[in-house]
């Protein structure tokens, strides 16, 4: 009972003598043992007391610290098979141990000035940017650093989402029609497997695995979607950024609880933030992903070609081509024939080298046959089967001309022209041009 370590009878709440806690009521009350005869316990408090502990029993986490993993902790794992060595169900269910905290990458110090109070931090960086700093530091054993730099960055971050959320669904310069062009749909598909992601990441006490997808990638999507509308001069869809805010919102609130209910009532919501169901997601659309990830990764390789290129250019083409020479499409058949649905055979680098070796000749040819492979299995993991495709499941062309505008912003140029390997256009294009040219890498020729 309450203010009772000395055992007095009278404090007790079952008035239970400590003389009267034998073996048999220990038994019946922890273990499967029968009710005690002719104990001065009454049988009703012993069942109160058993369902009591069954209720709360086993343990489904006990969290530590990785110094106490070779003594408490393996210790309690024995004492628990020990006790109930028939009732495996009773044993703890998980453990989740970290590491020691760091400041800014070193020890806490007295004598270095760096040794943080709770109270101290919460008051100098608010609760939500010192939790946001907390779940940045780190997952593994390895030693979390809370960084304030990060938190400083969190105050600022979560003020301007906050302005920027309440400003835009306000405003009258947002399209409520009911079409979605291709980058609504990229930004509510992203919302989806964000949505997914976070789930499995808080689920497993990955806090800092949820906050890169929750926040940072959540607005790294939306900060493509903002850019693209505001390059092609179309504004973006109010419902796909309800979508996206609502999301975003409950995705941060474990983290950022304050925030998120501050926000929660200012967007007219009822009830609490915290008391909301986890956002509906659909099931991530993959091909719509790769089409995105197509899009992104030719406008980074284009930016990179006009960073190497002279100043001044205005004007250029952008190269596509569909068909892959013939050493990929063998090899992308291999690879089909290797792959089982869901996964590759652990020995598929060692049969890749084997099959290689007797089928291409020109050492070079191998190499990159190698290089092509392993960056085809990473599309497999993301993407699917439909990465070994020998030909892309959608069109490029289409994708970059609906892009034409933001492409032009991006790379500051006056004129883009879309050039297919095959066509007449692309006749006047340079051997060595076409050679950089595959499915998926579009080229942009400055000429």
């Amino acid at each position: 009972g309450e203010d009772n370590l000395n055992g007095d009878t009278a404090k007790s709440p079952g008035k239970i003598d400590p003389k009267d806690l034998t073996s048999d009521v220990f038994d019946f009350i922890y273990r499967k043992g029968p009710m005690p005869e002719n104990s001065n316990i009454a049988a009703d408090t012993l069942a109160k007391m058993k369902g009591e502990f069954r209720y709360w029993y086993p343990m489904d986490l006990r969290v530590s610290a990785k110094d106490l993993i070779p003594n408490h902790l393996t210790m309690a794992l024995y004492n628990h098979a020990a006790i109930w060595d028939d009732e495996p169900d009773m044993w703890p269910r998980g453990y989740y141990c970290n590491g020691h905290v760091q400041v800014d990458a070193e020890k806490m110090s007295k004598s270095k000035g760096n040794f943080l109070i709770m109270n101290d931090t919460v008051n100098q960086y608010s609760a939500d940017a010192t939790r946001f700093a907390c779940a940045d530091a780190g997952d593994s054993l390895d030693d979390a650093n809370f960084s304030r730099e990060t938190a400083d960055s969190a105050i600022v971050s979560l003020s301007n989402e906050a302005t920027w959320i309440v400003e835009t669904l306000a405003s009258s310069d947002i399209r409520t029609d009911g079409e979605y062009n291709f980058m609504d749909k990229v930004l509510v598909n992203d919302t989806n497997r964000l949505v997914q992601l976070t789930h499995s990441a808080f689920a497993g006490m990955q806090f800092r695995e949820g906050l890169q997808s929750g926040w940072f990638e959540m607005l790294l999507a939306r900060n493509d979607y903002r850019s693209w509308c505001q390059a092609s001069g179309i504004p973006m869809h109010k419902s796909v950024v309800q979508k996206w805010v609502d999301s975003l919102v409950i995705l941060i609130c474990p983290v950022c609880p304050h925030w998120s209910e501050k926000l929660w009532k200012d967007l007219g919501k009822e009830g609490l933030a915290i008391k909301a169901p986890w956002p509906q997601s659909d099931v991530e659309d993959k091909l719509l992903t790769r089409q995105s990830a197509f899009l992104s990764s030719a406008v980074k390789s284009f930016r990179g070609l006009m960073g190497k290129a002279k100043k001044g250019w205005k004007e250029g083409a952008i190269l596509i081509t569909d068909t892959y020479p013939e050493w990929k499409v063998n090899t992308l058949k291999w690879m089909q024939e290797h792959h089982d649905g869901s996964s590759f055979a652990p020995t598929f680098m060692k049969d890749l080298k084997t099959w290689t070796g007797a089928n291409l000749t020109d050492k070079k040819l191998i190499k990159y046959a190698m290089q092509f492979a392993s960056f085809i299995k990473r599309e497999v993991d993301e993407v699917g089967a439909l990465a070994m495709d020998t030909e892309l499941p959608f069109d490029q062309k289409a994708i970059l001309e609906g892009s034409e505008a933001y492409i032009k912003a991006q790379l500051n140029m006056t004129e883009v022209k879309f050039i297919k390997l095959g066509d007449e256009a692309a006749k006047e294009v340079p051997d060595r041009v076409v050679e950089n040219v595959t499915p998926g890498k579009p080229y942009l020729w400055l000429h």
